[in-house]
């Protein structure tokens, strides 16, 4: 069976080269007799085939593919007017008597320059076209109608430099023949024809293979075409001769190439991209399936066009159940008429929508989803879709629901028992101030008055650190909202409170004055913790204490140095995350903790140094605005 076909081609292919060759022996033979029918009949057989090539472009523009063919086939029509306007002039047709021979060889460069620079320009916006995927051209009629007027203004021009101006250069002289411009203008239109065959080789694999064999073919007869009118000195002359029939067979491969491409093949183009389009809704397909998520595609209006297998397990509906219907088969009752709205805005306005949305199964059942809706735009930028993704987070939103219910009774629980806790060490210690002081009345040893202070002071310490913790519980369970604070402002108020308790310290501030932050509230009781740390735990008489404040870009650092004893190396190791809490609770290290835990609170950080001479240094860094992740939680519903 294969035998006869191929068979049968070569009959087929043997069939023509007869044809052809016979076609050519003719032509060779009038030629031989009367040059002027031999170069009527060449140029108009080739004017025929230029606008056969045109016709067929034209009518099957909505099926080509390729923009090498397209500009190829639209500037056939012009280049097959230059050689008509070419052959009539040519010398012994009568039409242009007092032209002589100039006016044809004008025509002709016309022809080929239009001829050429098409190619040329075919070839590079194809080559834009394949490489750059954001380059797409659509060859509808708008667009064919713009290149065409293109090409009609640009003949225009140049007949008008050929018969009205009168400025195109000369290309012939009687009995001189071809003047250096035609014979220059041939080498260079061989040049442009040469860039545009090594454009369509590097995209010959955009092309079927003997479309590509054809035109490339074409091109090569046409160089030899325009190199063999680059020696004839008599416009009847021998190269005139074999230029012409080079021509005539080089259109020919042109016509094979586009009749090829928009008669034979748009079917096969057609099969193909229907085979392609088909293998990549396939490939689409198994990616769908294979993504985990449930996918959801419908038109502008809602209407369901396609689900995947996904979709299917998830839902209890099977494609054929849902295709035709909206996303409201799933619609559980769950969420008001003002979520839906929010969706249709977002997505209408090209935007995705993402939410969680409580729908019902086919069975009734309720399961959650966490979806996101995304438009999609045709070509020209308007939406013709919609895609749903979903995926579904039923167990999940369970585990969070008890999560969350879990951490609440927990919390609680924590503020019940800090409140007792407070409350009972309050009342324990007041009974053990109170008897104290009772002590120091009715005795008047020195032994006892010693031991009566040191129990007041520890006594006073414990309800310190109640009234700490309370601050810490409450930072932990509460975060609270940024504020606007105006450091040198608050340090100056915490100066004063510090002063005013304790009348030995001195304390020198250098706050910059106008420096703002953004922050919580809290930064000032951190400040007055460093402050009253450093002087509570001096040795001196009269500690010295200094608090300075810089700004570093979108930084600010707050720097509270001391001539004391220094911080123990046990707190900064807690504070810093190096030791654990429990030694924490074995030192004096509340007021520090707390804090490290507004710092914290703020988006800063804290870091412990020693003084170059004697005592510490305490740098809080905080940000000048603190934005602190507020987690939004948006659901909606499909519609």
């Amino acid at each position: 069976m294969v035998s006869r076909n191929r068979l049968t081609q070569w009959r087929t292919y043997a069939l023509s080269l007869v044809l052809v060759g016979s076609g050519f022996v003719a032509l060779y033979l009038v030629q031989s007799r009367n040059y002027l029918l031999f170069h009527s009949i060449v140029e108009i057989l080739s004017i025929l085939v230029a606008f056969a090539v045109f016709i067929l472009t034209w009518n099957a523009r909505e099926e080509l593919e390729h923009s090498f063919v397209v500009i190829l086939g639209v500037s056939y029509l012009f280049v097959g007017g230059l050689d008509l306007l070419h052959t009539l002039a040519y010398r012994g047709m009568g039409v242009f008597p007092a032209a002589g021979a100039d006016l044809p060889t004008q025509l002709w460069l016309l022809s080929r320059y239009l001829e050429s620079v098409s190619l040329l320009g075919a070839g590079l916006v194809g080559i834009v076209a394949d490489e750059r995927s954001a380059v797409e051209i659509n060859w509808n009629n708008r667009t064919v109608v713009v290149l065409a007027g293109g090409y009609a203004v640009v003949s225009a021009l140049a007949l008008g430099s050929v018969f009205v101006l009168d400025v195109f250069p000369q290309a012939y002289v009687p009995e001189e023949g071809l003047t250096r411009f035609k014979v220059l203008s041939e080498y260079l239109v061989v040049g442009l024809f040469a860039g545009g065959l090594g454009l369509l080789y590097r995209q010959r694999e955009t092309f079927d293979t003997r479309v590509f064999r054809l035109l490339t073919v074409s091109l090569l007869l046409t160089m030899g075409s325009e190199l063999a009118f680059t020696f004839y000195v008599d416009v009847y002359g021998f190269s005139n001769g074999v230029g012409h029939f080079l021509k005539l067979a080089s259109f020919y491969f042109i016509y094979l190439a586009v009749v090829k491409t928009g008669i034979k093949d748009p079917q096969r183009a057609l099969y193909r991209r229907l085979a392609r389009r088909e293998a990549e809704a396939r490939k689409f397909k198994k990616a769908a399936d294979y993504s985990g998520h449930a996918i959801l595609i419908t038109d502008r209006d809602g209407t369901i066009q396609y689900v995947n297998s996904s979709w299917e397990d998830v839902t209890g509906y099977s494609s054929a159940e849902a295709i035709g219907r909206t996303p409201r088969l799933l619609k559980s009752g769950e969420h008001d008429e003002s979520l839906y709205e929010e969706m249709w805005d977002t997505i209408l306005g090209g935007n995705a929508w993402e939410g969680d949305i409580v729908n019902e199964r086919q069975n009734g059942d309720r399961f959650v989803v966490h979806q996101t809706t995304a438009p999609i735009f045709a070509e020209g930028g308007d939406i013709e879709g919609f895609v749903a993704i979903n995926d579904e987070i039923t167990e999940q939103k369970a585990y969070e629901e008890r999560l969350e219910s879990d951490l609440q009774q927990s919390v609680t629980q924590l503020q019940v028992l800090a409140r007792v806790l407070r409350h009972n060490v309050r009342n324990g210690m007041s009974i053990i101030l109170g008897n104290a002081e009772m002590i120091r009345e009715e005795t008047s040893d020195e032994s006892v008055d010693e031991r009566v202070s040191t129990i007041e002071t520890s006594g006073e310490r414990l309800l310190a650190h109640a009234d700490k913790q309370r601050k810490i519980v409450q930072l932990l369970l509460e975060p609270p909202p940024e504020t606007s604070v105006a450091l040198p402002e608050i340090t100056h108020r915490v100066v004063e409170r510090i002063e005013s308790s304790y009348p030995r310290v001195s304390i020198a501030e250098e706050i910059p004055s106008g420096l703002e932050l953004t922050t919580i509230p809290e930064l000032e009781t951190a400040i007055e913790e460093l402050l009253e740390n450093a002087v509570v735990h001096s040795d001196r008489e009269t500690p010295h204490v200094s608090i300075r404040a810089r700004r570093r870009e979108q930084m600010v650092e707050i720097r509270v140095e001391d001539d004391g004893p220094g911080i123990p190396s046990v707190e900064r190791q807690v504070i810093t995350g190096e030791a654990d809490i429990d030694a924490l609770l074995h030192s004096g290290g509340m007021g520090l903790w707390l804090v490290a835990h507004i710092v914290a609170q703020a988006g800063g950080t804290i870091r412990f140094e020693d003084a170059q001479s004697r005592g510490s240094v305490v740098t809080v860094v905080v940000p000048v605005h603190r934005f602190s992740p507020r987690r939004t939680r948006r659901q909606g519903a499909e519609s």
